[in-house]
């Protein structure tokens, strides 16, 4: 029953979220000015999503266990994301690859926690939410790829954002409220992402001439 509340919950917060950003850009009659507002739109939810879950984070390990081991632990994804986010934007064309081959790798960590949930579950117990902390990693990147390559990083951030969720759902409801968070942020720009490439590609309105408004002169 929990399951079914948080994925309610989650469902009716990314409708309201997306239908506002959605009717926010339909105001602009440009299918190419609404395609860049929808991609900023994606972009900025992402980036507010990953400096509260980061701080978050930053500020649970400098807790517990702290000092220079939680440098060590922050250091170990901080590093990572900020490689692939340079990555991501100097050689979008190559971080396609990469990004894709991580995604499937982060899909496969699901689908092991599925088959053997009380392993993670020590695993997790020892280490803190590693499952969450590696799904904000890698969204953050793919959203920094979405600049270059809107379309490809709209169906990757859909891909992380649904598949882990649903598939760890399977095994266990271990961890599921955190990874379900740091999803949903994904799930909403991966949509936007989309639907801003896909306008983009519309071709713009024609062009409203001086001789549009002026009447014809009537025949004898």
């Amino acid at each position: 029953m929990q399951r079914i509340v948080w994925l309610i919950q989650i469902v009716v917060v990314a409708g309201l979220i997306f239908g506002g950003f959605y009717y926010w850009a339909r105001r602009q009659p440009d299918p190419a000015k609404r395609a860049v507002l929808l991609r900023r739109a994606g972009l900025g939810l992402m980036a507010l999503s990953t400096f509260f879950f980061g701080a978050f984070v930053i500020g649970d390990t400098f807790s517990d266990p702290g000092g220079w081991k939680a440098v060590g632990l922050v250091a170990a994804w901080a590093v990572p994301l900020a490689g692939l986010a340079a990555l991501s934007w100097l050689r979008p064309g190559w971080a396609v690859y990469v990004l894709a081959v991580l995604s499937a790798a982060v899909i496969g960590m699901s689908v092991w926690f599925a088959l053997d949930p009380q392993a993670w579950r020590s695993f997790e117990d020892r280490h803190g939410p590693i499952r969450a902390v590696v799904t904000f990693a890698l969204v953050a990147a793919i959203a920094v790829l979405g600049l270059k390559r809107t379309s490809a990083a709209g169906v990757l951030l859909l891909a992380v954002g649904v598949i882990p969720v649903v598939v760890s759902s399977l095994g266990s409801f271990l961890g599921f409220a955190s990874l379900s968070v740091v999803s949903a942020a994904p799930v909403i720009a991966g949509v936007l992402y989309l639907v801003s490439a896909h306008m983009a590609e519309r071709p713009p309105p024609p062009a409203r001439t001086g001789t549009d408004s002026v009447e014809q002169p009537k025949a004898a």
